[in-house]
């Protein structure tokens, strides 16, 4: 396949745009074919100090402006962009590539290209162009090559048109910040719509708007995937009814500002407090029912009394000799690092809990499971890079490392599912780059063997790309002979802020469909303020919430 780029100075690549750059030239079936930079010199470049001088005053928003830059910059220093790939080697190679400059009209806000500029690209017999440089683009270059001009929205096109990426959703305290990968039409942010994805947002803008684009680049490798498979079918976009976002003027700066300074201050008061007088923030616990989670009255629950300086998360329930045993993270404050531990239910309450694996790395979603007559243990261990099983010696605090899978990525929450015709399923989500939105896609593989040695991927991972919905929260279970996949709901801007129940209706290797069915909020106690793990196990579940803050 043969792709063309509408590209900036190669300097001036952010690290999210040579990840696509350093994605197409490993893989051998695509091509980067041509480079498109921009031959407006002198008094025709829109970058002159001159030209974006006449822009600022013609926006009538200078101190907004000006404001908003000095911030962004701040925040910059926070929360520095580092490279994850090796720059200088993906440069050397751009340069060994076909380069054109073209010089489009500029009107207002338009490049308008001419038709000599067209016929120059339409000589490369492209298949995608994908828009790193230029403003809205107009002329017969939308049409220059075969599925056209592919261009990333950084947010929902259906709620927020115009920009900066990133920044509204925050200072609008809205529940997560979309993408949106459109083939270009005449109409600003309304072009015909490829894939939408969404993610958490963060407090800071800066930071926001980095994690956007870094997530663009699993998007768009999902999607010439599908084109390749001949799974091509954009839609028209729908009404659009907000207002078009710009730069923030002087009030809703200065609203911002008093959020992002706010929050700073919050997590310094946080550490104060914590240091001084043992306050624990986020502090998750456990609460334990009787029956099915999907019929239960969760204010009915209690919360798992708590050792001093943990909290416990990530709960599931193992029957043992008879009786029922709950492994979970354990996680300590002090060394800011989890464990794993487990515990005997008795009358709603765990006892006789010990801790069965502490390493150097932090441990949490200890998936329990039993194959003929072993037990085997599959943690959470993504700061050691790799997915690790152990085998259990002595139950329930003995084990040795089995086997190990996805050596040097990041992965979490992984579990296994046995379907009705014993088909071996691992769902696992993964952080696939830098300043990735964490872990906010989805991976489904085939298991031939519980050692790992033979995964075979889904055809369309990763599967789900949406940080609303693609985190695993427990395993799957069955309920009135349907299947059902808990997950996370990480959205305004709070990890872990609400459990999914998502109805799997279709799983092989070449589909998966789920639904959601219910959406749990931690309503059900006074000071929770997420909720994101379900287990549900020989006529018990188990879940857990997090208290903002708790002695």
């Amino acid at each position: 396949m043969r792709i063309g780029i509408l590209i900036k100075e190669f300097e001036a690549l952010a690290n999210w745009e040579l990840r696509i750059v350093e994605g197409i030239l490993k893989d051998p079936s695509l091509e980067i074919a041509l480079l498109i930079q921009d031959g407006r010199e002198g008094e025709d470049s829109p970058n002159t100090f001159k030209n974006r001088l006449k822009k600022l005053i013609k926006s009538k928003n200078i101190l907004g402006t000006l404001l908003f830059a000095f911030q962004r910059k701040i925040e910059s220093k926070f929360f520095k962009e580092k490279l994850s790939v090796n720059k200088t080697t993906i440069l050397e190679q751009l340069a060994k590539i076909s380069v054109i400059k073209v010089t489009p009209e500029r009107k207002g806000f338009l490049d308008i290209f001419g038709s000599d500029d067209v016929e120059k690209v339409k000589k490369y017999n492209l298949d995608i162009i994908l828009r790193h440089e230029f403003n809205i683009i107009r002329g017969e270059i939308l049409q220059a090559s075969k599925y056209g001009i592919w261009s990333f929205h950084h947010a929902d096109n259906s709620i927020n048109r115009g920009g900066p990426p990133g920044f509204w959703e925050v200072a609008l305290n809205q529940p997560s910040v979309g993408v949106t990968l459109q083939k270009l039409t005449p109409e600003l942010d309304g072009g015909f719509v490829i894939d939408k994805a969404f993610f958490n947002r963060h407090w800071s803008y800066v930071q926001t708007s980095t994690l956007i684009f870094e997530a663009s680049v699993s998007i768009l490798f999902k999607n010439i995937k599908k084109l390749q498979n001949g799974e091509f079918s954009p839609t028209k976009s729908l009404v659009y009814f907000n207002p078009l976002y710009k730069i923030p003027k002087l009030g809703a700066i200065i609203s911002y500002l008093f959020h992002f300074y706010s929050k700073v201050l919050g997590k310094v008061i946080a550490k104060i407090n914590h240091k001084v007088f043992g306050i624990r923030y986020n502090c998750w616990t456990l609460f334990i029912g009787k029956g099915d989670f999907l019929n239960s009255t969760l204010f009915r629950l209690k919360p798992l009394k708590l050792p001093k300086n943990e909290f416990w998360a990530d709960p599931f329930i193992f029957n043992h000799e008879n009786n029922n045993y709950v492994f979970f993270e354990n996680y300590e404050y002090d060394t800011a690092k989890g464990k794993i531990s487990c515990g005997k239910i008795h009358k709603n309450e765990l006892v006789d809990v010990v801790d069965v694996l502490d390493k150097d790395y932090h441990l949490s979603y200890p998936f329990i499971f039993k194959e003929n007559d072993d037990i085997f243990l599959m943690p959470e261990c993504s700061d050691n890079n790799r997915l690790e099983i152990y085998k259990c010696k002595k139950f329930p605090d003995q084990w040795e490392l089995y086997t190990t899978a996805f050596e040097g990525e990041k992965v979490v929450d992984a579990f296994f599912y046995n379907d009705k015709s014993n088909t071996k399923w691992m769902f696992v989500n993964k952080q696939v780059g830098y300043d990735f939105p964490e872990f906010s896609e989805l991976y489904i593989y085939k298991v031939h063997s519980s050692d790992l040695k033979d995964l075979e991927p889904h055809k369309d991972n990763p599967v789900i790309i949406n940080s609303k919905v693609s985190r695993n929260g427990g395993a799957i279970f069955e309920y009135e002979n349907e299947i059902y996949r808990p997950s996370q709901a990480n959205i305004d801007g709070t990890y872990g802020r609400a459990l999914n129940i998502n109805k799997i209706e279709k799983l092989s290797i070449d589909t998966y469909e789920e639904k959601t069915i219910l959406t749990a909020y931690p309503n059900f106690r006074k000071g929770l303020v997420a909720m994101h793990h379900l287990h549900q196990s020989n006529g018990l579940f188990v879940i857990d919430a997090a208290y903002r803050r708790k002695r």
